[in-house]
């Protein structure tokens, strides 16, 4: 007795691979649970101790996210328990299609992707009713594979090191512009798009989607990722210390108050584009690159610092985003240098001495408690300007 699947036969190097998919109710039955990662032995095999917070991410997804997609989990299984079977005339093919035959009782060992398939067998667990909404969707969902027909456990532990090797995560940025199911992405690209905020250029060519930076000559101002932060630390200030609950919390803001945020955030960026330096750059008598060189405006540091020092004015002090803004316009973001040797900088040379920036040798930092403290020096020059 054999489990027959469909499917397409190929090889890389010289071993056969075959891509199929099984439903993920049947696939979490057909799967071993993988052994703890050993380097020692004569044929050492296992994965990598699983990571609670990445499995229950996933499940979550899984459960609240009808459109959902994973990609292919990588399986293994050894000649005496599966074999492949091309169509007749398409045995010398590079792609053949054709049967997936595995013995019942056999099962496949997790190369890739024991994250996704404990994902799934938590949400099976939680979901056992058959007339469960997610129970059905799993059912009639289908999780692709492909299986590696191989006996040997080297092979598995160098496979799994070379699909991580070659395989390129997207930067912060571009997966964010990208991600239009939270609220506060699809705010940002309205706002980033939207003409009359001149900060961002001409069909948003001032903002790098692609890195989390800019690079030193790019004609770029800021970072999505960095937008986006700078805009939900305005919004929500800095109560939320982890990614997780700062998504939450920005995007519940965003939703429950659209109009609000909207407006504090064109206030924001609209004050950006007033202030001396930055106008320069969109004016074209300064490059973005002089400006980075120069001052501290490119710094992510400072730029959160700002964010906050404008969120604590707004809700602490009542003092509109708008105000604050051209209050912060008049600040000294020059980057003052070097200080000689046995010379310290102070804050005649710069605001941020002290906080974010090294007194002894000019650095500029970017660590939480150390714009989190310019932030309030910032806020004692919004408060003694009114």
């Amino acid at each position: 007795m054999e489990l027959q699947l469909p499917g397409i036969g190929y090889s890389q190097g010289n071993r056969l691979m075959v891509t199929t998919a099984m439903d993920p109710v049947a696939l979490v039955k057909t799967v071993a649970q993988p052994d703890p990662w050993n380097p020692v032995g004569t044929q050492p095999h296992g994965n990598r101790p699983q990571d609670k917070a990445h499995r229950k991410g996933i499940a979550e997804y899984l459960e609240s996210e009808e459109q959902f997609v994973l990609g292919a989990v990588v399986l293994y299984a050894k000649k005496t328990e599966a074999r492949f079977e091309p169509e007749p005339g398409k045995e010398e093919r590079a792609v053949m299609p054709g049967t997936l035959y595995l013995n019942y009782g056999a099962q496949f060992d997790v190369g890739d992707g024991q994250h996704r398939i404990g994902a799934y067998s938590d949400v099976i667990q939680a979901h056992s009713e058959d007339d469960d909404p997610v129970m059905k969707r799993l059912r009639s969902s289908g999780q692709p594979l492909v299986v590696v027909i191989d006996d040997n456990p080297l092979h598995r532990a160098q496979d799994f090191t070379d699909l991580q090797r070659n395989a390129k995560p997207p930067s912060a940025s571009i997966g964010l512009s990208m991600d239009r199911r939270q609220p506060i992405n699809r705010l940002m690209i309205q706002l980033v798009q939207w003409p009359e905020l001149r900060i961002f250029g001409k069909e948003a060519d001032r903002v790098e989607f692609f890195k989390d930076s800019p690079g030193k000559l790019s004609a770029k101002l800021f970072s999505f990722k960095t937008i986006r932060y700078l805009s939900g630390t305005a919004l929500i200030g800095v109560s939320q210390r982890a990614t997780k609950t700062w998504d939450k919390a920005v995007n519940e803001y965003v939703e429950a108050y659209a109009d609000e945020a909207r407006q504090k955030l064109t206030d924001l960026w609209s004050g950006f584009a007033t202030w001396p330096d930055i106008a320069q750059v969109l004016s074209g008598s300064r490059t973005a690159a002089d400006m980075r060189e120069k001052t501290y405006l490119a710094s992510s540091g400072v730029l959160y610092s700002i964010a906050y020092a404008v969120y604590m004015a707004s809700t602490e002090h009542k003092i509109p985003v708008k105000d604050a803004m051209a209050r912060l316009s008049g600040v000294k973001y020059t980057r003052p240098g070097t200080p000689k040797p046995g010379e310290l900088l102070t804050t005649e040379d710069t605001p941020f001495v002290g906080t974010l920036v090294d007194p002894e040798s000019g650095k500029v930092g970017s660590g939480r408690p150390a714009w989190e403290a310019a932030a309030e020096v910032l806020l004692q020059h919004i408060r003694a300007s009114s």
